[in-house]
């Protein structure tokens, strides 16, 4: 099919993040080779104040100078690499913002107050807020009453916000493109040049690495505006697709995002592993044997605070209980008068301090405060108890879920889960159980436990992981291998090195960078480049998608040519569950205790 050509704008500040630069340039070469006109667009230290890249780097806002710098080194280095390796025309956004835009900013920060941040807008963009979205999630805020430091750390990126904003006017003005792509549409100098081109009614796609953790930087989300509408189409793609039967590999990839998940050392993964020595979790917790053993698994309420607050998405839901702190309460009053059960409430390892930050959530604080005094058959998990998620599913009965992906992981085990709201998930909610009231989310309690263990719900929960995983991302493993995850770096092979000549010229050049990383990198960045495929596969549907201004590649006709039917599916998903099992019970004794997860799976197998 012949497309129209496109001048298509390339939004690309962050190119210090490598992870994401590479893969994003990718995307942009696939369509100038397609014949669209690419302009890329990149930082030249516009926000060196802080920004994205230092904060992937490790910088926090009160670094030193010099540190900063040198990711702003690394980010011109990058896009310089970019540019001349691709032959992207373009230019730096700094180039853009004038001496008169640089007063208006002075003049607009030193005007804005405590009290009239959230009003400040200019047009129809409502820049305050936009600019509060990596504040809120870095200080893991649920309310809007920032300290000091805080404030200190919100001005400076409402000042970034401003200068995106003032810069990118000109450049939308200056090229008129017909898109505009950028890598997570969500940080909010990248929103606000996304959001000034939608006023225009050109079309905004952003970029994102894929979800399955095991290939996660190997493949690529394209979509239009944010992951967040990202998310709500697979969820109505969902309901047209969850009759689909799935492939062997398809399956087999979904399973080897859980291996990584069960392994515990991927840096977006807050649970641990699994205890290398067999716990008694009933024993630990003193759940006596004609007890139920209930979860309650914690969500992150900032990521949905900071998406709600500053309107990347509605705070408009039909709830059945406002708050998890109010669920946790009327769960625990209901639990205490049912000695039958006995109740573990998890809370969120990201709500305290982890390998990604330091800041323990304000959610939190006043949750622990309510668990201090509890009755006798609910008690607290914390994560210095050194519990993985995946030993509690081995004796749990049931999982009781706010709004966190432990409901969906929970569900590929089989185990029953219980949610109290469809609209907060990010995936189908008939995965579970969904309670439309107060009484019916107690009373379906009952029904949960009294169906138990399903393998219909796995099979459902691997199909929707197919579709999550696999279906909606592009691969472009030819051009970009990473080695992320334990599975990667036990099945990739290396690809084969540049050629003598190149590698003595690309040392040579490396020797002018100041540090033994940065050379090492600039090495890397170099070979990456040079070993890219001519083509990637997937060329002609990333064209499609963007030419005929698709929502996600979901919307493109589907290529599956693999008839599978439902009893061959069901032969392979339980070949998978064997794989599942061989890591969850790798050094647990051959001994199978009745009533477990391991007892379920293992039947399964042997059926």
């Amino acid at each position: 099919m012949m497309y129209n050509r496109l001048k298509i704008l390339f939004f690309a500040p962050h190119t210090a993040i490598w992870s994401h630069a590479f893969p994003e340039a990718l995307i942009a070469e696939a369509l100038q080779q397609e014949g669209h006109k690419i302009v890329y667009v990149t930082c030249g230290e516009l926000f060196n104040s802080y920004c994205v890249c230092m904060s992937a780097h490790g910088l926090s806002q009160n670094s030193l100078a010099t540190d900063k710098k040198n990711i702003c080194v690394t980010c011109n280095s990058n896009q310089k690499i970019i540019r001349q390796n691709f032959n992207f025309s373009g230019y730096n956004l700094i180039d853009k913002l004038t001496l008169d835009d640089v007063n208006s900013i002075e003049n607009i920060i030193n005007k804005v107050t405590r009290e009239n941040f959230l009003d400040l807008s200019i047009g129809n963009l409502k820049i305050g807020r936009m600019a509060l979205y990596e504040i809120l999630l870095k200080y893991k805020k649920s309310k809007l009453l920032l300290s000091e430091n805080e404030w200190a750390s919100y001005l400076v990126s409402l000042k970034s916000t401003l200068a995106s904003f003032f810069a990118s006017s000109r450049t939308l003005d200056q090229e008129q493109p017909d898109r505009v792509i950028a890598y997570n549409s969500l940080y909010s100098v990248n929103r606000v040049c996304l959001e000034l081109a939608k006023f225009q009614n050109i079309p905004v796609y952003f970029l994102h690495a894929g979800a399955n953790l095991s290939d996660r930087l190997e493949t690529i989300w394209i979509g239009k505006n944010s992951t967040l509408d990202f998310y709500k189409e697979l969820k109505i793609h969902w309901f047209s697709c969850q009759n689909y039967t799935c492939s062997y590999e398809a399956l087999k990839k979904v399973t080897d995002h859980f291996l990584t998940l069960f392994n515990g050392q991927h840096f977006l993964v807050y649970s641990l592993p699994r205890t290398e020595k067999v716990m008694d979790l009933k024993l630990f917790f003193g759940v006596s044997e004609n007890q139920k053993m209930i979860v309650m698994t914690m969500s992150s309420y900032d990521e949905i605070f900071a998406a709600e607050t500053v309107e990347a998405t509605s705070s408009e839901h039909n709830l059945i209980f406002t708050l998890q702190i109010d669920w946790i309460k009327a769960t625990i009053d209901f639990v205490e008068n049912r000695p039958d059960l006995f109740l573990i409430v998890r809370l969120h390892p990201r709500e305290f301090p982890n390998r990604r930050d330091s800041i323990k959530s304000e959610d939190t604080i006043a949750i622990q405060e309510l668990l201090k005094t509890l009755p006798k058959n609910v008690r607290a998990n914390y994560p210095h108890d050194n519990i993985s998620l995946y030993d509690l599913a081995e004796q749990t009965d049931l999982f009781l879920n706010a709004w966190s992906t432990a409901g969906e992981e929970m569900s590929l085990l089989g185990i029953p889960v219980l949610g109290y709201s469809s609209e907060l998930i990010w995936y189908p909610p008939d995965l579970h159980y969904i309670a439309t009231s107060k009484t019916n989310f107690f009373s379906k309690i009952d029904e949960a436990l009294a169906d138990g263990w399903s393998f219909e719900q796995m099979r459902k929960a691997y199909r929707w992981h197919v579709l999550k995983l696999e279906r909606c991302a592009f691969n472009i493993s030819e051009s970009f291998t990473s080695q992320e995850s334990s599975i990667q770096r036990e099945n990739k092979q290396i690809k084969s090195p540049l050629s003598i000549a190149k590698k003595f010229y690309v040392k040579v050049r490396a020797k002018l960078s100041s540090t033994y990383k940065e050379k090492r990198n600039y090495y890397q960045r170099i070979s990456d480049c040079q070993n890219r495929a001519r083509f990637l596969k997937s060329k002609i549907q990333i064209n499609s998608l963007i030419a005929e201004s698709k929502t996600t590649m979901l919307d493109l006709p589907q290529a599956d040519n693999e008839v599978v039917f439902l009893e061959q599916e069901t032969i392979y998903i339980k070949k998978e569950v064997m794989r599942l099992t061989e890591v969850l019970y790798k050094h647990y004794p051959a001994l199978v205790k009745p009533n477990t997860l391991r007892e379920k799976l293992l039947k399964l197998i042997n059926e």
